[in-house]
């Protein structure tokens, strides 16, 4: 095996795209394809099923990828052997985190890490907490910031944890129910009977996230299916349509924000307001 090719097909079952792989690989679409093929002609078998958006391993493929992972990770602990023998302070470190709070906080934290150890290297993955589990379990990184709730831990991976934040509710400062989370709510988070929402749409975060699965656990709980206006994969977006007075959403407390007006009163235009919940 060829372990630039290795690396190759793993892009393609990471990304599950032949198009998405290649832009990762810097190279082209066309390229990565005949690679593909001529490797399938020399094995006289399809390593991947081709439907319309998705690349999904055959019996085959799955066989050729798990000895391709084994060589990978080979590769990477010799890499990393020699790394440290030579030189102590040098290295790489493979961390996967989310592209917005856990952008800021590697922005937050590299500085201080970069002034002490200048020749560690880090090889950057920006995902959803549902694929960074899987970067995991395909060892393409070896730490990830990643958030969980007790029900919803991955048996395969090892947490440490870091901080606790609430799953928090905010309510336009326009809806009716927004006078009963007081003006402090930010501060408080008072709890909420979520049964008092089904009337009410709401935007949701997508379905690729971990905190979308915690999200129709409080819904089943309240016993009903809620009606959704959108769903975005973007946090920010989801907390805007609070603000924008459109409709109830779910967000991490560290979203919320202590300069904004969240109150019940009305609130301007250019600053609106809303109710905080703690769920």
């Amino acid at each position: 095996m060829d372990l630039r090719q290795i690396e190759h097909i793993l892009a393609i079952e990471r990304e599950q795209s032949i198009s998405k792989a290649a832009e990762t690989l810097y190279l082209t679409q066309s390229a990565l394809n005949q690679q593909l093929l001529r490797l399938e002609k020399e094995l006289g078998t399809p390593l991947f099923e081709r439907r319309k958006h998705s690349m999904i391993p055959t019996y085959a493929g799955r066989i050729y990828l798990a000895a391709a992972r084994q060589m990978a990770d080979l590769k990477r602990e010799t890499y990393k052997i020699i790394h440290d023998i030579t030189e102590e302070t040098a290295g790489e470190i493979s961390v996967a985190y989310t592209p917005e709070q856990g952008s800021l906080m590697f922005s937050c934290i590299y500085p201080i890490f970069h002034r002490q150890y200048p020749n560690i290297n880090f090889n950057i993955k920006e995902a959803r907490v549902k694929k960074m589990e899987q970067l995991l379990m395909q060892k393409e990184v070896t730490l990830a910031c990643l958030t969980y709730s007790g029900k919803l831990k991955n048996p395969a991976v090892e947490y440490h944890d870091m901080d606790e934040e609430l799953m928090v509710l905010g309510l336009p400062a326009s809806h009716p129910l927004a006078p009963l989370a007081g003006e402090n709510s930010f501060l408080v988070f008072p709890e909420i009977d979520l049964s008092l929402l089904r009337d009410d749409s709401f935007t949701l975060i997508s379905r690729e996230t971990r905190m979308r699965d915690m999200i129709d656990l409080a819904f089943e709980a309240a016993g009903y299916s809620p009606k959704i206006l959108f769903e975005s994969t973007s946090t920010r977006t989801v907390v805007n349509m609070v603000h924008q007075q459109i409709c109830p959403a779910f967000f991490p407390q560290s979203y919320v924000e202590p300069d904004a007006l969240w109150s019940t009163s009305p609130s301007p235009p250019d600053n609106p307001g809303c109710g905080a919940w703690h769920i």
